[in-house]
């Protein structure tokens, strides 16, 4: 069997202007593209690799520095580029921070980053969903779940 892999971009979301951040996920093609679930807790260096076929959570009660806190699939049409899945993930992540944090974005000691679909697997994968991510800046780690905490 040839597989392939379909890779998935992710583009930094901070305040109202996106930055480009340097990690991606990935996929076989054939299978699903790698996602998680809203709750799941990472570590934030396990989704900094060019060849993640799965993202693999760990329960939040062990030490983690990010968690999954939105997810929301873009409309279908042609690829948006990177600047459309940036805008998209700023409206759709941001917009979504306080519900499940609990505290207002500009207020709040944790970051946003994204995973989206890469022109590859938004046209082989029909891949659109936006993953959107909590994460610590400053080396320390948590043991629960950022959900409603305020921080």
């Amino acid at each position: 069997m040839n597989t392939r892999t379909l890779t998935r971009s992710a583009l930094a979301v901070l305040g109202v202007a996106g930055l480009t951040a340097s990690m991606s996920a990935c996929s076989l093609l054939g299978g699903s593209v790698a996602t998680a679930e809203v709750g799941e807790c990472i570590m934030y260096d396990d989704l900094n690799s060019q060849s993640i076929t799965e993202i693999d959570p760990i329960d939040c009660t062990e030490e983690h520095d990010a968690q999954f806190f939105y997810k929301f699939d873009m409309d279908d049409g042609d690829f948006p580029g990177r600047d459309g899945i940036s805008a998209a993930a700023e409206e759709g992540c941001l917009a979504e921070f306080e519900p499940f944090v609990g505290t207002d974005f500009q207020e709040s000691a944790l970051y946003v980053n994204f995973i989206g679909p890469s022109e590859e697997s938004w046209n082989d994968a029909n891949d659109r969903e936006i993953l959107c991510v909590l994460y610590l800046n400053d080396g320390s780690m948590a043991t629960e779940s950022w959900e409603g905490s305020g921080i």
